[in-house]
């Protein structure tokens, strides 16, 4: 029997909507690979956020793959680019990016829905002729989801491969109205929270309004939230204690900047937030050399506080 959510889901493949969430995505990867084009030991991205001194280039990322998808055919893909078309492992490269695609967007109509999915699920999603090509599919749509969205999936029952969909890191909060229109919003908290962490604990707002600028998600008009990204993180987030939202000391005329609250420190460490951050701008975490060593300490910290506590419940 065909599953309605699966039927449903069919419907919106070749929708419009899912076609801007791609564009969203290469715009993102666009500001990235800018950035890196930069030949300097330590350079500042164009967001006003710094980068760590330049370590071995790293092969691509699934956000970079899943933004090199094809949007439609093209003249001058047609004239220039024929040849590579022609090259049998070329085109298996390309329909595997757009399988990783549309895996990905299966995965968020799924999140959506708060279902599970399963492996048979997910392979019918992509189609059983690339049933081969599935664990390399699998394991990068569900990095790529997770990057993009802050969305993670925890396998619930290895005997079925049957997974549920989750905010990453820990946290318990994703923004999303009980509209199943409305997007997840986890993945915008981890990139201020990546962003305040690695610019010393905290981060004007300037530079958080450039940053969401170069990506596409500042002025309220983003097809991706439906929201005013300025809006939802100087009030949503700070309301809901992740963000502290405060007045530069002795600053004339006032300026703003961004710390995170006691419920980020709560539900998340240092070192989850600077893993993913460095999954997203396509750099190892130790290249942050301070930053890591004070996410290794609050490591440390905090598996002795829960040594103490564990000591304290047993008297």
């Amino acid at each position: 029997m065909e599953n309605p959510d699966n039927t449903h889901y069919c419907s919106l493949q070749g929708s419009a909507r899912s076609q801007r969430e791609l564009d969203n995505v290469q715009a993102t990867i666009a500001v990235v690979d800018e950035e890196e084009a930069t030949p300097t030991s330590k350079k500042v991205y164009s967001s006003g956020i710094p980068s760590p001194p330049q370590s071995p280039q790293r092969a691509s990322s699934p956000l970079v793959i899943l933004a090199s998808v094809p949007e439609g055919p093209s003249e001058e893909a047609s004239t220039n680019q024929v040849e590579e078309q022609e090259d049998p492992l070329c085109m298996l490269y390309n329909a595997q990016n757009i399988k990783l695609y549309e895996l990905a967007t299966f995965l968020f109509f799924k999140y959506q829905m708060k279902a599970f999915t399963t492996k048979a699920e997910m392979l019918e999603s992509i189609g059983r002729e690339y049933e081969e090509y599935y664990p390399l599919i699998f394991s990068e749509a569900s990095e790529c989801f997770k990057l993009v969205s802050g969305i993670g999936m925890i396998e619930v029952d290895p005997f079925v491969q049957s997974y549920i969909l989750v905010p990453a890191l820990g946290l318990t909060y994703d923004g999303m109205l009980t509209d199943v229109q409305s997007k997840p919003k986890t993945g915008i908290l981890i990139v201020v929270l990546g962003a305040i962490f690695t610019q010393g604990n905290c981060v004007s707002e300037e530079i958080i309004w450039k940053m969401l600028n170069n990506i596409g998600l500042y002025g309220g008009r983003h097809l991706y939230i439906h929201q005013d990204p300025r809006k939802f993180i100087s009030e949503e987030f700070v309301q809901e204690g992740y963000l502290e939202y405060r007045q530069v000391p002795n600053s004339d005329p006032p300026s703003y900047e961004f710390l995170w609250d006691p419920r980020a420190f709560a539900e998340t460490t240092k070192m989850k937030v600077l893993e993913i951050f460095a999954s997203i701008t396509m750099t190892d975490p130790r290249a942050y050399t301070e930053k890591y060593a004070e996410a290794l300490r609050d490591e440390t910290e905090r598996a002795q506080a829960r040594i103490i506590q564990q000591i304290v419940l047993q008297l």
